[in-house]
């Protein structure tokens, strides 16, 4: 589960100029469109990994039912909350620029995975199999209109969610390494 809550009128004007100053980015020069994130990750010990993004770090294991010792989200947990964030960001993003005040924004999500695939067990998909969210957004904004153009912005424009939900170009190697 995770929630946003509307916060101070200061910060909406300035998350509300940040998202018209990158809108009006783009639209000046499609260049300013093309953004690339990355983050690097180590195995520590047993399930534990290490992940870098930016100026950030975190850590995945897995729950000790599977190996691991339980000191953090594992990866599919992090998929799982990266599309409730990104709802939540989409959601929020797109209501300043429609004139709609929110006053939180919670989604819901879960993930179905069959082990066999991971497990090499089958051919069974090693993946989701199945995702469902539910969003909630608590709001006085009354327009149906603005209230459906909300909605389908948080279908059509949230990138988790295309990510998801659509084939991704996917290219990588294995290397080995040796002392």
């Amino acid at each position: 589960m995770s929630t946003v809550t509307t916060t101070k009128p200061e910060t909406e004007k300035k998350l509300h100029d940040a998202i018209t100053g990158v809108i009006n980015a783009v639209k000046e020069d499609a260049g300013n469109a093309a953004v690339t994130f990355s983050v690097n990750s180590k195995l520590e010990r047993g399930f534990h990994s290490e992940i870098k993004a930016r100026d950030f770090e975190f850590i995945s294991d897995e729950p000790e039912s599977l190996g691991g010792e339980n000191e953090g989200p594992n990866p599919v947990e992090y998929v799982l909350g990266a599309l409730a964030a990104c709802q939540e960001i989409v959601i929020k993003a797109h209501a300043g620029q429609l004139g709609i005040d929110l006053k939180s924004v919670k989604v819901d999500v879960s993930g179905d995975l069959d082990l066999h695939g991971f497990f090499n067990l089958s051919d069974a998909r090693p993946g989701f199999t199945n995702v469902r969210y539910q969003t909630f957004i608590e709001t006085e904004e009354n327009d149906p209109v603005k209230l459906q153009k909300l909605k389908d912005l948080s279908i059509d424009n949230c990138p988790v969610l295309d990510i998801i939900s659509k084939p991704v170009p996917v290219s990588g190697e294995v290397t080995y390494i040796s002392n």
